[in-house]
């Protein structure tokens, strides 16, 4: 195998946890080559090391505590922990950060992720910089020798969880008996909110009730959580659904009709709220441009400017720094809250977005009447490598679809998995799964015929 492959993707660098690039001594490789970089552009000498319940995220953290403490660094473990909360202990104190997670995928891949002392995501010309020390030095090798105690922050989670309560402890006296009449049902997906989920919503509300909170290495976001809210839409029983994904930074709401509410409508609530509350201004509010249509016409006709990012977090990130946005986020659920967090945090967003029921006293399933959704037909397709789109769609003809759906179509691949996202939205629904139907059966046809020219060739 080409070990000078692209290494980062969107979220880090993510594989299945035992193959390249995951291994032992290439975990060892990529930890080395990030010391002597991160040295470079941040005078701190503390790193926060955090990681989710997959069986692998352990030994990975342990290679990558062991490399840093080797190369000089003051490390500190939080153990099992949001990707979120690793973010705010680098801001709180001005530390780097690392998490090994794989976020929402299944239990077999892993991944890393490095946080800069604002508790933001490496820049990619960092990560650049870093593959590229990787790609150079074939002969990096750690000293193997005994490195000294691991230190375990006692404090992280106390800390962590006074940052996620101040959402409420703003709100009035009056709030207090609205917590604890509303219920909830919360699914922590098996993943690194197990713990620290049940202590932050049981300090808030009365009633409330968790499921998948029992990790054991291999279930984490197994039909459960953010990617199969179905599961919690089954036992809500006329309260509110949370579901978070695998490492935190993800939420998605079922409403007490067992309706699912994702990312858009988030975003949705809260531009409104947030305009009622004139902190909007004239920033903009930063979706995607897998955001459904139906959002968009709904914020414009609000007089809602927004600026349409590309998929991922990082890129959410950029556009709100770039337009000085406080509100910005993925259909997905990964939501940042600019004046909280510089990151998507799964339960500081399912917080906000409770607060505001309460304070304007109606049900969930009230509060996402504000816009109706296109239909929206996303196909996920597994491919082995990532050819040029061009070379199975054109874009005359994907225009002239367009027209004929009376809406879009977006095609990419995923940033963190081997996938390719069709992506179809338009007005009748029936036209929308046609064409995504057409588009999948081009793309296999396509793909044939060039298996075939290789063949011939």
């Amino acid at each position: 195998m080409n070990n000078k492959q692209k290494l980062f993707g969107t979220d880090g660098i993510r594989a299945v946890a035992g193959q390249f690039p995951l291994t032992k001594e290439f975990v060892k490789k990529i930890s080395l080559s990030a010391t002597s970089v991160l040295k470079k552009y941040y005078s701190t000498n503390k790193i926060f090391v955090g990681w989710d319940t997959r069986e692998s995220s352990e030994w990975i953290s342990n290679v990558i505590i062991k490399t840093f403490q080797l190369s000089g660094y003051e490390v500190y473990s939080v153990g099992i922990f949001p990707t979120s909360g690793i973010s705010f202990l680098c801001r709180k104190h001005t530390a780097i950060g690392t998490v090994v997670s794989a976020s929402h995928n299944p239990y077999e891949f892993n991944g890393i992720k490095f946080f800069n002392n604002y508790g933001v995501k490496l820049e990619d010309e960092i990560e650049q910089e870093i593959e590229n020390f990787i790609n150079n030095s074939s002969d990096i090798k750690s000293k193997d020798k005994k490195c000294s105690i691991i230190n375990f922050y006692q404090q992280a989670e106390k800390e962590y969880i006074e940052f996620l309560t101040q959402v409420f402890k703003k709100e009035d006296e009056k709030n207090k008996e609205k917590c604890s009449s509303l219920s909830l049902t919360i699914d922590c997906a098996n993943g690194s909110t197990y713990l620290i989920a049940q202590k932050v919503f049981k300090l808030i509300f009365e009633k409330t009730k968790f499921i998948n909170i029992t990790p054991n290495g291999k279930n984490i976001n197994k039909n459960c959580g953010s990617m199969f809210p179905e599961t919690i839409g089954k036992k809500v029983d006329n309260s509110i659904g949370i579901s978070f994904d695998g490492d935190g930074d993800r939420v998605i709401f079922v409403d007490e009709k067992n309706v699912v509410r994702d990312g858009d409508y988030i975003i949705g609530i809260l531009a409104t709220e947030y305009k009622k509350e004139n902190k909007l201004k004239n920033a903009f509010i930063i979706p995607t441009v897998m955001s459904n249509l139906g959002l968009l016409k709904y914020l414009w006709s609000k007089g809602i400017k927004t600026v349409l990012s590309p998929v991922g977090d990082k890129n959410v990130y950029e556009y709100m720094k770039k337009y000085n946005s406080i509100l910005g986020g993925e259909q997905s659920g990964h939501i940042i809250l600019w004046d909280y967090l510089r990151t998507g945090d799964g339960i500081l967003t399912a917080l906000e977005v409770i607060r505001i029921i309460i304070k304007n006293k109606k049900r969930l399933s009230d509060m996402c009447k504000i816009f109706n959704k296109y239909p929206q037909v996303i196909k996920n397709i597994k491919i082995k490598e990532k050819l040029p789109i061009e070379t199975f769609f054109s874009e005359k003809e994907l225009k002239q679809l367009e027209k004929d759906v009376e809406g879009r179509i977006f095609i990419r691949y995923s940033g963190t998995e081997p996938l390719l996202r069709i992506m179809v939205e338009g007005k009748i629904k029936s036209k929308v799964e046609k064409t995504t139907e057409l588009l999948e059966k081009k793309f296999y046809k396509k793909l044939e015929e060039i298996k075939n020219d290789t063949i011939r060739s």
